[in-house]
Parts: C-alpha cells; sequence; structure tokens
C-alpha cells in the first residue's frame, strides 16, 4: 500500500518546540519563498500526525521522502528513526517499523537543515541555482509484508543487425551513415530486483549462508506494452537464495538511510523478445514490469516499473540512436525559478515549463542536479535525451579531495539507483566547471566516471569543462566518454577566435565526439539584453555547425532561473537573466530563434508550395510521423498533410495556396512551431 503524506505542519527553529507556533502546509513545501524566510538558513520542523491501524502489525511501514534538501532527521514520536545528509535532490527511504504505537497517533516529524557546508554537493555556495529548504518533494508512507521490493533494474537492450543478414527485418537495419534508425525488432529483455527481508536474525544463524528464505515464497511478473491491459508475458520465479545483508557497489555509504533488513537479490532471468518498439525521442514506446512478491496465497508487496528498449552510444565522434548516426540540438531547462513555488514545484508547473522546453525543439538537456521522478517520467513519455547530474559545481573547493569524492560517490550511487531505468536517460554526470586542470581533479573525474560505469554500464559518464580551452590535451572533460564544453567565449571566457579554439580542442582529441553544453548570454552580468542573447546563439550555431565532430548542443538556457549568487534582484526574486523565457515561463524573441535553429527541418514558401527540408547539418536525424497544418492569416485552419518519412538532405513539397503559415507537429503530438509562410519567421 502506498499513501501520500501531504498535510504537514511546518515551523523554522531549531528546536522541535517550535512545532506549537506552526502553520499547516501542503507538500511539496520550502520555506524559501515564504515572506520573513527567503534568506533563512538553518533548521525547521515538519510535523505530520499519523494514526496507525492495529492491523498493521507484523507489516513493515517506510516513508519515501522524494528529496529534503539538504539534509534531513526523522523522528517518530521523539525517537530517531533515521537520516538523511550530504545529497538533497536525491529519494531515501526511512523504517518506520518498530517505532509506532498501533491504534493510536503517532508523530512523524523532519528537522531540515538548509545551511551552506562543505559536507554537502553542492559544497559551500558553490553553485548557481537556488538552495530552497525543505520537503520540496513528495513524501509517501509505503506499509508491505515481513518482504517488500526494491531497487529493480531492467535490462531493454535492442539487438541491431547488420544490413544484409538473412533474415532480417527490413525495418531493423544498423545504417551506415544517416541510415534510419531502427523502429523495432528483437532485444533482450531481463530484470533484477533487491529483496529486504526483515533484520534482527541472531548472529549463529547468519553465519556463512545467511538467513533461508521462507517456503512459499515467489516473485510473480508480467510485462505490460503501456496502456495495454493483456501482458505480453508472465511467469514466476520461486525465491530460494539465502537472505544476506548485500552490498553491491561496495562503496559509498556517506549519509545512507535505508530501510533495516537482510537483502538479497532476485532475477527474472534474461531472454531474447523476438519483436518490440523501440524507444525514440519521436516515438517514445513504453513498457511497464508489473511484480508481485507472494508468500502462498498472500501478496507480501507490489513493484512496478516503467522502462523502454532502446540504444544510445557513442562511436568515435559520433552519436548513434537505434542504429541512426544522429546530430542532436536541445536547451537546458533551470526547474525551482517560478518565485511562486521554487523548489516545491507542482506537477503543473513542472509539465509547464517541460512543455516549453519541448516545443524549443529540444530532444537533448541536462540537469545540473537530480530531478524529480515526475521530471524523467515526462521526459520518458513526450521523448527527450537526458544527461543527470550530480551537484558539484565550480571552483570551490579548488582541488576535489576526499571528502568531495566520498559524497560524489555516495550521490552518484542514489542518483543511478532511483533513475536508470529511465529510458530519456543516456549519461551520468559527474561534475561541471571544477579546476579541471589540477591532478587532483582529474583523479577524481576518472575515478567517478569508472564508478559509474560500474554501476551503469550501458550508459555514457560526462565531466563538463569550462576551462578546455586552456589545454584540450590534459583537461578533465577528456576523461568522459563525450567531451562536454561549456562555450562562453565572447563573454566569461573572453575574446578567442571561436574557430580556432574549437579546432584545437578537436585537433587535441581526434575521433571524440563534442558537445557544447551550455553558451548563451548572462544578464546583467554582460549587456545587450534579448537581441544580444539572439545573435550569440545564432553565432555559436554557425560556428558549431562547421564541425562535423560537434554531435549535440545545449543552449543555455530556457529560463531566466533564480540562484543564490545570482546579480540580479533579492529574496525569491535573486535571479540571473539567462533565458529565452522569463522565470515565469513567458517566451522572449529568442525563444522562436532557438525553436527554429533547433528544429529538424528548414521551411521555404515557393509560389503556392511549401518546400519541407530535413535538415542535413546539425540537427540531424530523420523525421518519420510529422504533421503539417496549413493556416491563413487569421490561424484558421486551411488544411495540412502527414510526412510519413524524410530523410537528412531529402525535401518535399505541398500544395499551400492561400497559406500564411504553418503549424509543424512532432509524432509525440508536441508543437515543434508555427512559422510565418511569408516571412519564413517563428510566430
Amino acid at each position: 500500500m502506498i499513501r501520500e503524506l501531504k498535510e504537514w505542519t511546518f515551523a523554522a527553529g531549531d528546536g522541535a518546540d517550535c512545532l506549537k507556533e506552526g502553520k499547516r502546509v501542503t507538500l511539496p513545501h520550502t520555506w524559501s519563498i515564504m515572506e520573513g524566510l527567503e534568506e533563512y538558513r538553518g533548521n525547521a520542523w515538519y510535523e505530520h500526525i499519523l494514526t496507525v491501524p492495529r492491523n498493521w502489525q507484523g507489516k513493515r511501514v517506510r516513508v519515501r521522502f522524494g528529496a529534503v534538501y539538504h539534509s534531513a532527521v526523522v523522528y517518530v514520536n521523539g525517537t530517531e528513526a533515521g537520516r538523511h545528509s550530504c545529497s538533497g535532490y536525491t529519494p531515501f527511504t526511512v523504517e518506520l517499523t518498530g517505532l509506532l504505537k498501533y491504534g493510536e497517533e503517532n508523530r512523524i516529524a523532519v528537522r531540515v537543515n538548509n545551511e551552506f557546508t562543505q559536507e554537502l554537493l553542492p559544497f559551500q555556495r558553490s553553485f548557481d541555482w537556488a538552495d530552497d529548504g525543505g520537503l520540496i518533494r513528495g513524501v509517501s508512507l509505503l506499509v508491505t509484508g515481513e518482504y517488500f521490493l526494491e531497487r529493480p533494474e531492467v535490462t531493454a537492450r535492442p539487438v541491431l543487425l547488420q544490413p544484409g543478414r538473412a533474415g532480417q527485418a527490413a525495418e531493423n537495419v544498423l545504417a551506415a551513415e544517416n541510415g534510419p534508425a531502427a523502429e523495432n525488432g528483437p532485444a533482450i529483455w531481463g530484470a533484477r530486483v533487491r529483496l529486504n527481508g526483515p533484520a534482527g536474525i541472531p548472529a549463529e544463524q547468519k553465519a556463512a549462508e545467511g538467513q533461508r528464505m521462507p517456503e512459499g515464497l515467489n516473485l510473480c511478473w508480467e510485462l505490460f506494452r503501456e496502456g495495454e491491459k493483456e501482458a505480453l508475458l508472465r511467469g514466476e520465479e520461486p525465491c530460494k537464495a539465502a537472505m544476506r545483508r548485500t552490498k553491491e557497489t561496495g562503496e559509498a555509504e556517506t549519509g545512507k538511510a535505508e530501510a533495516a533488513g537482510e537483502v538479497t537479490l532476485l532475477s527474472i532471468p534474461e531472454r531474447l523478445l523476438e519483436k518490440v518498439d523501440y524507444w525514440h525521442f519521436d516515438r517514445p514506446s513504453l513498457y511497464r514490469l508489473r511484480m508481485e512478491l507472494r508468500r502462498g496465497e498472500k501478496v507480501e508487496d507490489e513493484e512496478e516499473t516503467l522502462f523502454g528498449f532502446r540504444d544510445f552510444h557513442v562511436e568515435g565522434s559520433s552519436f548513434y540512436l537505434n542504429g541512426e548516426r544522429v546530430r542532436l540540438c536541445g536547451t537546458e531547462w533551470m526547474p525551482g525559478s517560478d518565485p511562486a513555488y521554487g523548489n516545491a514545484e507542482t506537477e503543473e508547473q513542472m509539465e509547464k515549463m517541460l512543455r516549453l522546453l519541448k516545443e524549443s525543439n529540444c530532444v537533448f538537456t541536462r540537469f545540473h542536479w537530480q530531478q524529480d521522478d515526475f521530471i524523467l517520467d515526462w521526459c520518458d513519455r513526450h521523448g527527450m535525451l537526458v544527461q543527470e547530474e550530480i551537484p558539484f559545481w565550480g571552483p570551490d573547493p579548488e582541488k576535489a579531495g576526499k571528502l568531495q569524492r566520498d559524497i560524489a560517490l555516495f550521490q552518484l550511487e542514489e542518483m543511478i539507483a532511483a533513475h536508470r531505468n529511465h529510458p530519456c536517460v543516456i549519461a551520468w554526470g559527474v561534475g561541471n566547471e571544477l579546476c579541471a586542470q589540477t591532478e587532483e581533479t582529474i583523479r577524481y573525474i576518472r575515478e567517478a566516471v569508472a564508478y559509474s560505469h560500474r554501476l551503469d554500464a550501458d550508459r555514457c559518464a560526462d565531466y563538463v569543462s569550462n576551462t578546455w580551452f586552456e589545454n584540450g590535451l590534459t583537461d578533465g572533460t577528456g576523461d568522459g566518454d563525450i567531451l562536454m564544453i561549456n562555450d562562453y567565449i565572447g563573454t566569461w571566457h573572453g575574446e578567442k577566435d571561436e574557430h580556432a579554439e574549437l579546432d584545437r580542442l578537436i585537433g587535441d582529441n581526434p575521433g571524440r565526439a563534442v558537445v557544447p553544453s551550455e553558451f548563451g548570454l548572462c544578464e546583467p552580468a554582460f549587456p545587450g539584453g534579448d537581441a544580444r542573447r539572439e545573435q550569440i546563439f545564432q553565432e555559436k550555431m554557425q560556428a558549431y555547425r562547421a564541425h562535423e565532430e560537434i554531435t549535440g548542443t545545449i543552449y543555455f538556457c530556457l529560463n531566466d532561473y533564480r540562484t543564490q549568487m545570482g546579480e540580479d534582484g533579492a529574496g525569491k526574486y535573486r535571479r540571473r537573466v539567462h533565458g529565452s523565457v522569463t522565470m515565469d515561463g513567458h517566451p522572449k524573441p529568442s525563444y522562436y530563434a532557438v525553436q527554429r535553429e533547433c528544429a529538424p527541418f528548414a521551411l521555404k514558401w515557393e509560389a503556392g508550395q511549401l518546400a519541407i527540408s530535413c535538415r542535413n547539418d546539425l540537427p540531424c536525424y530523420g523525421m518519420r510521423g510529422y504533421r503539417v497544418e496549413l493556416r491563413d492569416e487569421h490561424g484558421n485552419k486551411l488544411g495540412g498533410a502527414f510526412l510519413e518519412r524524410l530523410r537528412p538532405g531529402e525535401t518535399i513539397r505541398i500544395p499551400a495556396e492561400g497559406a500564411a503559415a504553418a503549424a509543424l507537429y512532432r509524432p509525440t503530438g508536441d508543437c515543434a512551431g508555427v512559422y510565418d509562410l511569408r516571412e519564413n519567421t517563428g510566430l
């Protein structure tokens, strides 16, 4: 059973007595947008009164926090139940079993702290976003039997066939340069999940093999295509292994909070599925694994996870998605920036900003810190490739030491455990804008990248550099799978020759894929307004298109954003003016320039016809299933066309007599822009 705990009492203060004067709040919640507390950094308290039925005796009761910024101590009826520190954006679970009073009211209290500290990443004040304290994401109560399932890991690997191989389906081709993406075909599928059982076994029983499984404990599972009721496959796996305290990684114990118990791994053996639909940002096909843990006829626990079959990898200086060589464009969104919500955004607010992001023709993005499950679920369903990062940012400390290394590895482990099944996630980030010309930091980057690969061998691991132009041979970005560079030549990085610096980096790292992962204009540090922002964007894109090794771009950024180091405004309005939309989501003129340049197509009006060309530079990927809607000068629909398939470099012409504008829609239904045919500009 899962129950959301939304209503809490809140008060700021060092001791729990402050709750006597507390106010009722609804989660998610942050005090950093409340009048009088906007600059408050210290302790605050939350309290929820939970009535526990008598029939919960013999069950396991846990509470799951989506995220608490940045440290939390959880109490049940005045007794500490668990704590979580060093990571303010990752989910964690605390066990309440054994501390509850059955048939009575129970007081769950959480002490939260958001002070600057070196025992955290981000470190001290070295980060460029808002440090909003509170229960900033949802809290859920989990009630199960004595045994429960946790941290499912799904294998969902397409089998991409070589061209010309006997028996190969025509639609499943590992293409050469700019061939089509495979849309369906065979795949390897399987899963494993952790089984948590009761603790407290006498030491002599745990010697050697550990506690034996109880009789009749089975893992029953069903595989569904998302949205369908009939299972594609089902099975049952008996739980026969011995229970033991399991620690797969052997690393990263810092700040851990988890349910106590004996743990083992259960597996659904890998098998070949003859034909599944592959996940693509334009065709985000999803599947659902539903598991039940049964003990005889009794259901101990249920667990579900959503996933997709897709292959993304780097080969030389190129990206390949399901066999198609692609060059990708996107934008970064800085969540938590609307002063009405802060980092306690509702799902409706997150979806509003995500739609703006996707409709800027973003198919490739990054997040500077770990995100809410809702955001990655939205990216799964709407199609967006994501690099999710731990918030190790900035030049302080100057050299990455053991403390930062330990916290970083702990955060990597929690991030990957929480989000590894999301098909949208293609890479993990281990740091951003550190001093990556120093031996200590380079050593950290290498270790963190290796640790990421150890935890998840199927995804890239990257470091994002702002020192790449100092020495491209030794810079830490070269120790990631992709050369991720923040490019502020012309502003933060001074006046340099853009092409010469890119040529030098590429020459120093032959055969490597390069992604400018930030570029743009930050006001008021640099003047020029939105017109200069658009100019910088256009000039950078022109330079990037001239270098084939640049296989992706991420513009910074979608929105003006709240940040504790902002040069403009104060309190919850402290910000950097860096975006193509305002903090609360109103587009500026530069938004439409980004939308137009990141679209996979170019439009041209030709005397009664609309020519639609699939771009063959940057971005570059095939278009299938796009829809064109023609409109008159008043916005009324005149007709349209369905684009079955366009490959890079191909052009199609459709009748458009009398049309004043054209709207294009991706197969997901997301708008790719409304374009004035008379002026060839975004409306």
